[in-house]
Parts: C-alpha cells; sequence; structure tokens
C-alpha cells in the first residue's frame, strides 16, 4: 500500500503542471492580433512623426521662400531708388495754316509739348512769326501761354505779300529752352483782290446791274469778320453813283447804271483786328447795250469781194450811239450815185440807237437783208 502513495503522490504535481499551462497559455490568434496591433501602432508613429517633419519642413521652406522674395523687393526698390533717373523725350510741335501762299489772314496755330517729367512743370509755350528765317526782332507775332497745348489766333493780319516763318519756344519749369522745328517760308495774299470787273486793259459788261466780286484773306474767330464799303463812281468826274456797306464778297447794285457811260469802283476793308485797306479797280468798265452801242461806227462790208459760193450779197453793219438821221448810199469810184439803201426797204431816214446790219437785235454775226446791196443799181442793173 506504501508503495502506491508515492505513486498517487507523483501524479498530483502533474495535474497541478498541466493546470498552470492550460492557465498561462494564450491562444495563437489573440497572440497574432497582439503582434499585428502593435505594429499598426508603431507604423502609425512613424507616419505621423514623417507628416510632422514633412510639414516642419514645407514650412520651414515656405518661410525662407518669403523672406528671400522680401529681401529681394526691398534690394530692387533700394537699387531703384539710388538708380539716376532715365532720360525722356521732350517734343515740341507747331501746326499752322496750310498752303502756300497762305488764304488766312489771321491764322489758327495748334502748340503742344509732351515728354516734360513732372518736375520740370509747368512748361510755357511761346509761338513766335517771324518775318526772317533767323527769328530776328521785331517778331510779328509773339504769344506766350502755360500749359502742354494750346490754340492761339494771331490778333493781327500777316502783312500782305511777305513772306513768314514760325516756331514755338518751350521753357520747363529748370528754365531750360526746347526749340520746335521752324516752319517756311510762306507766301501772304494781298488783303483784299478785286476780282470782276477789273481787266487792266478796260472792261466791257452786257447788264446794267453788273456784279462785282472780290476776295480777301480769311479771319478767324475770335477776330470779327471784314466790314466792306463799296463806292462806284463815273470815271469823267470820280462822282459817287452807288454805295453799299456789306460782310460778303459779292455786290449787285440795286438800281441801273448808265451804258456807254464809264465807271470805275472801289472797296474799303476793315478787319476785326483793326487793320484797313482801299482798294481800286485795275481800269475802268463801260456797260455795252444791244439798243445803245458805245459809239456810232460805220463797219466794213463783207464779204468784199462778192458773191461769194454762200451770199449773193454783201452785208452792211453800223452802230448808232444815238437816235441819227441816216443816208445810206452805194458810189461807184468816181462818186457817181449807184443805189439808194436808206431811206428804204422799211426802214426810215430817221434810227433810234441801236446796232444794225445783224441778223437779229443784240446779235454780232448774221446779215440784215434790209441792209445788203447784190450789186445792182436802183434799175436792178449789175454794175
Amino acid at each position: 500500500m506504501r508503495r502506491g502513495a508515492p505513486m498517487g503522490g507523483a501524479a498530483k504535481p502533474a495535474s497541478q503542471e498541466a493546470a498552470l499551462r492550460r492557465l498561462i497559455a494564450v491562444p495563437r490568434a489573440t497572440l497574432a492580433l497582439a503582434r499585428i496591433a502593435g505594429t499598426l501602432a508603431l507604423a502609425l508613429t512613424l507616419a505621423l512623426t514623417l507628416a510632422l517633419t514633412l510639414a516642419l519642413t514645407l514650412a520651414l521652406t515656405l518661410a525662407l521662400t518669403l523672406a528671400l522674395a522680401l529681401a529681394l523687393a526691398l534690394a530692387l526698390a533700394l537699387a531703384l531708388a539710388s538708380a539716376p533717373a532715365v532720360a525722356q523725350t521732350r517734343v515740341v510741335s507747331v501746326t499752322g495754316p496750310s498752303g502756300n501762299p497762305l488764304r488766312d489772314g489771321t491764322p489758327r496755330f495748334t502748340l503742344s509739348a509732351s515728354g516734360f517729367p513732372p518736375e520740370e512743370l509747368p512748361v510755357e509755350l511761346r509761338l513766335e512769326v517771324a518775318l526772317s528765317g533767323n527769328f530776328t526782332s521785331p517778331l510779328w507775332a509773339d504769344t506766350t501761354v502755360t500749359g502742354t497745348s494750346a490754340t492761339i489766333v494771331i490778333p493781327r493780319l500777316l502783312p500782305p505779300q511777305a513772306s513768314v516763318w514760325w516756331r514755338v519756344v518751350a521753357r520747363n519749369a529748370l528754365g531750360t529752352l526746347f526749340v520746335s522745328n521752324a516752319e517756311g517760308p510762306r507766301r501772304t495774299l494781298p488783303w483784299v483782290s478785286l476780282i470782276f470787273p477789273n481787266n487792266l486793259n478796260g472792261t466791257t459788261v452786257t447788264t446794267t446791274r453788273p456784279s462785282f466780286i472780290w476776295s480777301a484773306v480769311a479771319v478767324h474767330p475770335p477776330v470779327e469778320p471784314w466790314r466792306y464799303t463799296i463806292v462806284i463812281s463815273r470815271s469823267s468826274d470820280g462822282l459817287p453813283v452807288v454805295t453799299g456797306t456789306l460782310t460778303d464778297t459779292v455786290y449787285t447794285p440795286f438800281s441801273d447804271l448808265e451804258s456807254n457811260t464809264s465807271y470805275r469802283w472801289a472797296i474799303s476793308a476793315v478787319a476785326g483786328t483793326g487793320d484797313s485797306i482801299r482798294v481800286v479797280n485795275s481800269s475802268s468798265f463801260v456797260i455795252a447795250s444791244a439798243n445803245a452801242p458805245i459809239a456810232t461806227v460805220m463797219f466794213q462790208s463783207f464779204p468784199t469781194p462778192f458773191p461769194t459760193d454762200r451770199l449773193d450779197a454783201t452785208c452792211i453793219w453800223f452802230d448808232l450811239r444815238r437816235q441819227s438821221v441816216v443816208s445810206l448810199e452805194v458810189l461807184d469810184l468816181r462818186g457817181n450815185h449807184v443805189k439808194r439803201i436808206l431811206p428804204g426797204r422799211g426802214l426810215g431816214g430817221t434810227l433810234p440807237p441801236g446796232r444794225y446790219g445783224r441778223v437779229a437785235l443784240g446779235s454780232d454775226t448774221g446779215c440784215d437783208d434790209r441792209l445788203t446791196w447784190d450789186g445792182t443799181d436802183d434799175s436792178g442793173r449789175f454794175v
């Protein structure tokens, strides 16, 4: 029995060891999960550490970049502030009237200046109009304005039939002068020119109320326009027969002038500048009338000799200035009577003023059959 006790006592410790082993044993699946969780925790820790490191690096890089940009901007600003100013191109110009000769009496000029920096403002612009290309004194016009642009109408007429030049001189706030290119020479016209009737050899007009025409150089506002006074006078005694005042350059009398009378005419003109001039026509003019010729004239008969292929008779023309008693005969070389033309053929011995022998009243062509000779005598025989 005692031998069996040791065997029973030995079995007890073995069962306790087995129980202890069962108590400390962990299932393999639980252990694997624990290991995975640990790994994930470690990975997460590493990821967070890396993200924080990258974020800090980027923030530091951005801060450094911004600091560098600010430093560069500050350096550039300091460099620009300390650098010398870049030179600007200053342009001074003047635009005047076009054409040569000039048709403007008080021309308009446009002045301009550009490219002046603020420290050189304001700018004074001086318009100079001269009678010589070197702009020696005295200047014909000298006007100064302040600003970089201006329009100027000179307040006096340019001299007639003269050569003129113009330019603009700019003075900046520092006193420096800038001169534009000079324009010229330009030729000026007479202030007033008579056009019609104004022939050097005299003029014949065919109406008792002719239109008188003249021209004048243009004036521009604010200068007041021209005012004209026309005087028409008899050449024989200088007595004015028509006087008119107007602002136009064409005048037609309100009453008839006499035919076959010599006249002269003149224009007195006053511009808004106060300048004035009087112009007289070059020669006299006469009004010709179909019913009142200038003179009594007997013209050479035509054709001579005759007859011709076109005409069987010769035409006789004559003019009567006044009513006259007229006798017209054909004589031979010895002075002997051949044929009487007037009075006869429906024409009396006393004729009013007029042109005779033409095909029609007022005409200067053709032939009036009543005033022809066919080469026969009073009896109808050819001589």
